[in-house]
């Protein structure tokens, strides 16, 4: 079945970056946050969808209809038919090859060490080392466990794992590790691998999973040759992006108080994360700055935390606790920030038929503050909401009503302006 599109209307894509399990948890969030703001639509509504990583994910959800409320009640581990993503999807131990190459472990160890000793004035303990890596795995974990868990959601919820049959374009971004190019899956081309599979390879972060098999090909995370592929959304006629980006590099200058500490103090996995997100940040501020020059009639959105997010660039994604407290603050941070911008926004979704309004968000915010972020009420407030105005429903009289109130704001503003 086709993509349903207006000829009269803009073509609207939505764009997820990667950023591990926690940057798919904030994406929840700030989808939210941005399913508040739209008036006749959902996020839900988008033409285009395009996900990387674990924006892959979410993406895959979205074009099977999945709300930003459902997503939360299933990383919360509430929905009544899909399944948690349960540490057994994410952290699959790759037994098998960790076993085999383990076993040639001394024989490697042994054969460096006289190899060092052998010729020790030319070489050094680096050397020796190096040749040791060719003993561990190509990843400690199965990334196919990811593609099981996909499987059993889509089947669960009645969805589906053919690009092919979905109403709204979906496009997976993964890396040939044999070529280094980027290799798409989706809507229009290599439609026949499952979702569930080009969800797993995008996912499959070079090292700690082991590379993705799809036919004679081996394919590892998208996030390789770019953290959010806007390019393929205009490539496919959209002229509204909107790209949610959770990896920012974290300012560790701008800390008030004492005196940050160094990043050198914090260890090697705080200084890998960091530069993760500084290489992924520029590469995709890069590439918006050419879209934008390459194609002026395309309107580019960019979400993204703040540099000072702490919680963003050390939480630890794995505890329940964390996991709906990073999902609260997604949507309350980006809430803020659109607040800020929001006349901005609404004057660029305007230009492409896209109506916004923040009564809505207002009231919510005002929910969850006024409780003292209860985390009952915030869960309340994430996951239920009222209905929105999409296709078939906007002649309801909760939809007119919603229209004219969204009207009147739109006059009060312009007054006020």
């Amino acid at each position: 079945m086709k993509p349903r599109n207006a000829a009269n209307r803009s073509k609207l894509a939505l764009v997820l970056a990667g950023g591990g399990m926690t940057g798919a948890v904030y994406e929840i969030g700030a989808l939210r946050a941005i399913d508040d703001l739209l008036v006749d639509r959902s996020v839900t509504d988008f033409d285009i969808f395009v996900g990387t990583s674990a924006g892959a994910i979410i993406a895959t959800f979205l074009a099977n209809g999945y709300s930003p409320e459902t997503m939360f009640q299933v990383i919360a581990g509430q929905h009544p038919d899909i399944p948690s993503i349960q540490r057994k999807y994410v952290f699959n131990f790759n037994q098998r090859e960790v076993l085999r190459r383990g076993l040639g472990l001394p024989a490697k160890l042994l054969g460096t060490t006289f190899g060092y000793l052998r010729d020790w004035q030319n070489s050094t303990l680096v050397d020796a080392l190096w040749t040791l890596t060719d003993a561990l795995p190509s990843g400690f974990y199965d990334g196919m466990a990811l593609d099981t868990y996909m499987r059993l959601a889509l089947g669960a919820y009645g969805s589906t794992n053919r690009f092919t049959d979905l109403e709204r374009e979906l496009y997976i971004i993964a890396t040939s590790l044999d070529t280094g190019e980027r290799a798409v899956f989706g809507t229009d081309v290599n439609s026949d691998v499952p979702i569930s599979t080009a969800v797993a390879a995008s996912s499959a972060l070079p090292m700690i999973y082991k590379p993705v098999r799809i036919g004679a090909g081996e394919y590892i995370d998208g996030s390789m040759r770019g953290n959010a592929s806007l390019d393929i959304a205009i490539e496919h006629g959209a002229t509204l992006i909107v790209c949610v980006n959770p990896l920012v590099p974290y300012d560790n200058s701008q800390r008030p108080g004492p005196p940050a500490v160094a990043f050198s103090e914090r260890g090697f996995s705080a200084i890998a994360a960091q530069v993760s997100r500084i290489t992924q940040h520029s590469g995709l501020r890069y590439q918006i700055k050419q879209l934008r020059r390459q194609h002026p009639e395309v309107d580019i959105i960019l979400v993204e935390p703040r540099c000072d997010d702490r919680m963003l660039a050390f939480g630890n994604i794995m505890r329940y606790a964390e996991r709906l407290e990073i999902a609260r603050h997604g949507f309350e941070s980006v809430t803020l920030d659109l607040a800020e911008d929001y006349y901005l926004y609404k004057e660029t979704l305007a230009r492409h038929g896209a109506a916004i309004s923040r009564r809505l968000v207002i009231e919510e915010l005002a929910e969850i503050q006024n409780s003292g972020y209860d985390s009952a009420v915030v869960e309340q407030v994430i996951e239920t909401r009222k209905p929105k105005c999409a296709e078939g429903r906007r002649n309801t009289a909760y939809c007119r009503l919603t229209r004219a109130l969204a009207s009147l704001e739109s006059e009060i503003d312009a007054r006020g302006a």
